[in-house]
């Protein structure tokens, strides 16, 4: 059977798409109490941020991210001064509490315009957060578009090569 659908049809179909897309997509934003309007047309979803400290392989940049994908989770966003808080305790809490660590900024798309890999929106997007070490980002070499925390103790950022195996961090994020 083909299906045939009129100039009419054509509009409506894509009419209607774009309005799933548009009010149904998760809204991805820095502010974490925002959720999506479709999850429920009352209040906005308040969301719950945890931490989880990988310290037993060292992989690729990339690598953390599918690995953290895998696990239901993503490579670690860093938001807020109350998200600094919550890293801190989960590495003081982990197997071995010296760095670094990934976590999920890079500017492998636009040099100098680090994005979140999780959630693709710029890092300091809304909330203006940056916790750069001072000096940094610097892109030394000409090759550092990946983001990590821990490189000279506590949780300061850090550009280093994509490349470079290290330890990483996922967060997951619920509803509470």
């Amino acid at each position: 059977m083909i299906l045939r659908l009129s100039l009419y049809g054509y509009l409506f179909l894509f009419v209607s798409c774009l309005v799933k897309v548009t009010l149904c997509t998760p809204i991805i934003d820095e502010d974490p109490s925002f959720g999506t309007p479709c999850s429920d047309l009352g209040q906005p979803a308040k969301l719950k941020k945890q931490y989880f400290v990988h310290n037993n392989k060292e992989v690729t940049f990339l690598e953390a991210w599918r690995l953290c994908q895998s696990y239901g989770h993503r490579l670690a966003t860093v938001t807020s001064e109350e998200d600094n808080e919550l890293l801190e305790k989960a590495i003081a809490k982990s197997s071995n509490p010296k760095g670094p660590w990934y976590i999920g900024g890079t500017d492998l798309g636009s040099e100098g315009n680090f994005l979140w890999i999780s959630t693709n929106t710029p890092v300091g997007y809304l909330s203006g957060y940056l916790n750069y070490s001072p000096g940094q980002p610097d892109n030394a070499g000409g090759n550092e578009n990946c983001l990590e925390i821990g490189r000279w103790g506590g949780v300061v950022w850090n550009d280093v090569p994509c490349d470079w195996r290290q330890r990483y961090i996922c967060e997951y994020v619920s509803r509470w």
